[in-house]
């Protein structure tokens, strides 16, 4: 059957080549998948032959379809569909993976009678001496096996058993918690034990942008390196790319797209596209128009409201380490927000700001910071945790960032605009600048003039990650908490002059969706506002927050 199916369609295609034949673009595996263990339903109407063609034609290399039944709704059926679906068609013909739990030889005949060019070999579930037999035998019906491991010890056995596409899933399956460190550490492993894999070297030794069509089998790397889990975003793949990863496969995300095409162009596969991307956002002039994208609910006191936060879709965690501050934490409240925090975005360490290029530094300060913006936003596509300090040694700062384990710092005092270095932070750093108004907020208009715009624009440097509007009361010494708002249109003005800024105080339920409309702030940050007493918030104030914020930054979308 399989020898019939392969003569009539096409013969099978060699996944390591496919990998590397994209380079030095990112070999894209997109994933078809009706649910999961751990998400239950995804898209149960979703066919194979409408996805997989979708896939293809967006630029997907290879397709993996699930065919499992009982947990993942998958068949054999869906493994032909999305084979015959992609067949002939005018862009190039992905390689088809039948992601399955294999325990025999004869699942590989039967994956290979049903159209598919490689399958997928978990060595988390396999015994080496298995392992070895099943290696063999797809390389007998003419498939080079994907093999799955996590730890150095799968990959011992991997490379025992003869992988050369080795796969590394984030997830462990043991305790099913993510790290998207495991595939860096893997990737390192196989560079201490000089096993060539680096993807760059697929288009470096056969030409840039050619890959394995333009290089011969003597020059190419022996092996390719897959991240197979936990990735969404442009920076995720940026991330791999950097160490040399061949191919990342996405699956939910994909699968819950409105328009697959679309969301597989925004992962940015190619590394001249990611460029463009950021530096893009940074075109000099350029007003700020995109809109709210940072949700941060700050003054967190407690793991429990911090996962309210969490599940609410905010992107920022705010612990407060100011001492005169009614939410102000211990280092063990906040190091357990940060464990909290951490398990709910499936991550064992701190996510950093992946900023493309390193000369981010020497650039006008504003266009830095549209760069930093940009590079949040995908940071913070898992929530982090930042931490708030108001004239404080840098020294107690570093304490904190190392013992709670802070992805972030926010300064709110006199510090200066230096300060928020990640130099001196150890973290990237938001820099608060304070509105001057008075307790009802009557005399911010006066602020609101360009000279004061201009002035905050003159006092910007490229130190901070991001700009933070908050008020400050008239002839108060200490700024934030105030509940006061001040007036929006100094934002607008600053955004109008391309500094996107996150704005803070007097923010709560009842006027989110007004200020999101009217000002379009890159981010807003609300504290006293979602609280039923200083330090315990209201969980039900939170969802209505953010899940306002978000409603309404899709409503003031509509216009641009």
């Amino acid at each position: 059957q399989a020898a019939a199916f392969h003569s009539q369609h096409g013969p099978m295609l060699d996944l390591r080549a496919v990998v590397q034949s994209r380079a030095p673009a990112m070999c894209l595996a997109a994933e078809f998948k009706r649910a999961s263990p751990s998400k239950g339903l995804i898209n149960p109407g979703a066919t194979a032959a409408a996805q997989a063609a979708a896939y293809g034609a967006a630029g997907a290399s290879v397709i993996s379809v699930l065919t499992e039944e009982r947990w993942f709704q998958g068949s054999l059926a869906d493994l032909r569909a999305a084979r015959l679906a992609t067949t002939g068609q005018a862009y190039r013909r992905p390689a088809i993976l039948r992601k399955e739990f294999v325990f025999g030889t004869y699942q590989i005949y039967e994956a290979a009678a049903h159209g598919a060019d490689t399958i997928l070999l978990i060595v988390a579930v396999t015994p080496a001496d298995l392992l070895k037999v099943l290696v063999d035998t797809c390389r007998e019906v003419g498939m080079e096996p994907l093999v799955e491991v996590h730890g150095q010890s799968e990959l011992d056995v991997a490379l025992n058993a003869g992988a050369r596409v080795i796969g590394v899933n984030n997830r462990n399956l043991h305790t099913f918690r993510m790290d998207l460190a495991t595939t860096d550490r893997t990737a390192e492993e196989l560079a201490k034990r000089g096993i060539r894999f680096d993807h760059h070297l697929c288009s470096e030794e056969g030409g840039a942008g050619a890959g394995a069509a333009a290089a011969t089998a003597a020059t190419m790397p022996e092996y390719a390196l897959c991240s197979l889990s936990g990735m969404s975003s442009p920076t995720d793949v940026d991330r791999y790319r950097q160490i040399g990863v061949g191919m990342c496969l996405i699956g939910e995300s994909l699968m819950r797209a409105a328009d697959p095409a679309a969301a597989i162009a925004g992962l940015c596969l190619d590394p001249a596209a990611y460029g463009r991307r950021m530096m893009d956002a940074a075109a000099a002039g350029g007003a700020y128009t995109a809109g709210t994208k940072i949700v941060k609910v700050c003054g967190i006191t407690t793991a429990e409201d911090a996962l309210v936060a969490c599940r609410a879709h905010a992107n920022l965690i705010g612990v407060i380490f100011a001492p005169k501050s009614k939410r102000c934490v211990t280092a063990e409240q906040a190091s357990d927000v940060v464990r909290a925090v951490r398990d709910f975005g499936e991550r064992s360490g701190r996510i950093g700001l992946a900023c493309p290029g390193n000369n981010v530094a020497k650039m006008a300060p504003v266009q830095a910071l549209v760069i930093k913006a940009r590079a949040l936003e995908e940071a913070a596509r898992r929530p982090l945790v930042v931490g708030v300090f108001q004239n404080q040694p840098a020294e107690f700062i570093r304490e904190m960032v190392d013992t709670c384990g802070l992805d972030m710092v926010q300064l709110h005092g006199q510090e200066g605009m230096e300060a928020a270095s990640e130099d001196i932070c150890g973290v990237p750093a938001l820099r608060v600048v304070d509105i001057e108004t008075s307790t009802d907020g009557s005399s911010s208009r006066a602020v609101a003039s360009t000279d004061a715009v201009q002035k905050i624009l003159d006092g910007v440097t490229s130190d901070p990650a991001a700009i933070l509007l908050d008020t400050s009361i008239k002839g108060s010494k200490e700024g934030g908490g105030t509940g006061v708002t001040f007036d929006h249109s100094i934002a607008e003005q600053l955004q109008n002059r391309g500094l996107p800024v996150i704005i803070a105080g007097g923010l709560k339920p009842g006027n989110v969706k007004d200020a999101v409309m009217k000002t379009r702030p890159w981010g807003i940050d609300v504290s006293s506002g979602v609280e039923q007493s200083p330090g315990k918030k209201n969980h039900d104030a939170v969802t209505k927050f953010v899940g306002g914020a978000r409603d309404a930054a899709i409503e003031a979308s509509k216009g641009f």
